[in-house]
């Protein structure tokens, strides 16, 4: 049943959505074709569907929730928070050199989930391995806590023996990690919202994320992109072949090399690195990721 329908204007649902791997994720589903995206929260434990369609240059908001609870979800989602008018305006500032398509799009909010828990959980089933292993790991996850398709919540994977998240749910090395990550955070010992305190500078976030056994330095760097911190590049090796091809006639070159490159966006350096690398996600030039 609908009780909440609202719009959010000036946001390109397709940016967003395909802004990374997110989107492929249990609970989200997007449907290319109709540009729509939708997903599963928990609101006070009962799971609240949303969908997000395109609709007159910006979002419709159609959800099972009410819009006190809807919104705010909606808003972390959409990544609304971010304050792009500077980045669009270096972006304009460097036209030339590619950078323009930015700017005029409006591009540069990044997709995420509804809670930073399973942002959290989410990138430690990205390390070292494969998209379709990620995939089944969230999906399995989905599946066992049976909560008409949600995320499950820390409570819940805390509740869960090593064993079973190694075995049953296939999540291999990662199990003691998330299972101990999930314990200090259903058991109120890790603060989450530390982890989005705007007052915090790039470096003191990135110790806490990887203060937590599990989350090493490609986590911290993922994870700094999802919570709005962009001055780092969060360089990978698919990332560091694309910037080679795309910057550089396509030689291999030291991270530090990249780093200059984009050294003059200041503070949005790693999200102007990651939209250079992905832009062709976004102009029909290359399949859809994954």
């Amino acid at each position: 049943m609908t009780r909440a329908r609202f719009d959010v204007p000036g946001v390109d649902l397709d940016l967003v959505a395909r802004s990374h791997g997110w989107y492929d994720l249990a609970p989200f589903t997007w449907d290319e074709a109709r540009r729509t995206l939708s997903f599963v929260f928990l609101a006070g434990g009962a799971p609240e569907r949303v969908v997000l369609s395109a609709r007159n240059g910006g979002v419709r908001v159609v959800a099972t929730a009410s819009v006190r609870l809807a919104r705010p979800v909606v808003a972390r989602v959409l990544d609304l928070g971010s304050e792009l008018g500077p980045f669009h305006a270096l972006c304009a500032e460097r036209r030339d050199e590619g950078f323009g398509w930015i700017a005029e799009r409006r591009a540069g909010r990044v997709l995420r989930a509804p809670t930073l828990f399973e942002d959290a959980v989410k990138v430690l089933c990205t390390t070292n391995c494969s998209w379709s292993l990620t995939r089944s790991m969230v999906t399995r996850m989905v599946g066992a806590f049976a909560r008409g398709g949600a995320f499950p919540d820390a409570a819940f994977l805390a509740s869960l023996p090593e064993r079973r998240l190694r075995e049953e749910l296939k999540l291999g090395y990662r199990a003691p990690f998330l299972r101990a990550f999930a314990l200090r955070v259903a058991s109120g010992a890790l603060d989450l919202a530390a982890w989005e305190d705007p007052a915090r500078s790039d470096t003191e976030v990135a110790e806490l994320v990887r203060a937590e056994k599990g989350f090493g330095p490609y986590a911290a760097e993922t994870l700094l992109r999802l919570l709005g911190h962009h001055g780092h590049l969060g360089l990978d090796s698919w990332s560091r072949k694309k910037v080679a091809e795309l910057r550089f006639g396509g030689r291999p070159v030291k991270d530090a090399r990249v780093a200059r490159f984009y050294a003059p966006f200041g503070r949005f350096a790693g999200l102007a690195f990651w939209l250079d690398v992905t832009r062709e996600w976004h102009d029909g030039r290359e399949r859809l990721w994954p």
